[in-house]
């Protein structure tokens, strides 16, 4: 019957995700359209957060987890696992959350009521079309739009919200754009700058944790008893020792620096939160006329709607 040719058509068209090359900037999809993270050329840049992440940290369980969890400091090494977990958990977050990007025209037509519900939220004139050129009209802001901060976007074809940035990395306009992060493979914007501070502090706080571990550990006393052996590794030969007192100085150095670097960058971002700034904005030195529209507002909704089929001529 037609109900059943329909659903059989429908489900021939692709989804937005599928199509995305078309539709909108340089972001990939993972896990089906369900995860969004930024364009492949951050892919050394975001090895290197992992590797600041995962090396420091496996070499404190490996040099350090026997000698704790034998004394009375079991804790610490529990309380350390727990901060790398929730580190890696606002990293993928941040990394694979749609930062709040603005469709494009070309998408907003393709999804079924995408332009009223982009209309509604940012409070952008909806799109108009020309008869004479068969293209979108390029809108006449007033007075009033403008001076809040709305904008035409020449690239996405849409008009932008206060607030509202094209990132030029990942080729989108992005709502309450803050700034492009390759260490993380993505935007920071609406959707994801809470997640992104998490990050930050759970970084921090695991910095402190390993360093210190390893310091500690690193300063105890030899076996009191005179033996061959160190306290700390009392299974370990003592020429071996001295090469892994080499790695950890070899891996906690560097580590120091980021980690200070990174405290300062969560810093940063704590004073810019109360001073109603982005990082955009700070660096630019300039403030937004609306203020209403905060980086620590609420997320929203997605707007991209990945998962969405759609009909693209052509595809």
């Amino acid at each position: 019957d037609a109900t059943s040719l329909t659903e059989s058509s429908l489900a021939r068209q692709p989804r937005v995700y599928e199509v995305w090359h078309h539709l909108g900037g340089r972001n990939r999809f993972l896990c089906g359209g369900r995860c969004m993270t930024g364009p492949r050329h951050d892919f050394w840049f975001s090895c290197c957060a992992w590797s600041f992440i995962i090396i420091p940290t496996a070499v404190f369980f490996w040099q350090c987890s026997e000698f704790y969890l034998n004394s009375n400091l079991w804790l610490w090494p529990i309380f350390t696992g727990l901060i790398f977990l929730s580190t890696v958990v606002f990293m993928l977050l941040t990394s694979c959350t749609d930062p709040g990007i603005l469709p494009r025209f070309s998408l907003q037509i393709a999804v079924h009521g995408l332009e009223q519900e982009v209309a509604d939220l940012t409070g952008a004139p909806p799109p108009r079309w020309s008869a004479e050129t068969n293209e979108r009209e390029v809108p006449q802001l007033t007075e009033e739009l403008a001076s809040l901060g709305y904008r035409w976007c020449t690239t996405c074809k849409v008009v932008r919200p206060p607030r509202t940035t094209h990132c030029r990395e990942c080729d989108n306009c992005v709502l309450t754009f803050d700034h492009h992060c390759p260490f993380v493979n993505n935007c920071v914007g609406q959707r994801n700058y809470g997640y992104f501070t998490a990050f930050l502090w759970s970084v921090a706080c695991l910095a402190v944790a390993v360093i210190l571990g390893l310091l500690f550990f690193a300063v105890q006393p030899d076996d009191p008893k005179g033996g061959d052996h160190h306290a700390r590794h009392p299974h370990t030969p003592a020429h071996e020792e001295s090469w892994m007192v080499v790695l950890m100085i070899i891996v906690g150095i560097p580590t120091v620096i980021l980690s200070v670097m990174v405290v300062g960058l969560a810093i940063f971002h704590v004073g810019l939160q109360c001073a109603g700034k982005t990082t955009r904005e700070f660096c630019n030195g300039r403030q937004a006329a609306d203020t209403s529209v905060s980086i620590c507002g609420g997320r929203g909704p997605s707007l991209i709607h990945a998962r969405d089929r759609v009909f693209v001529p052509g595809v």
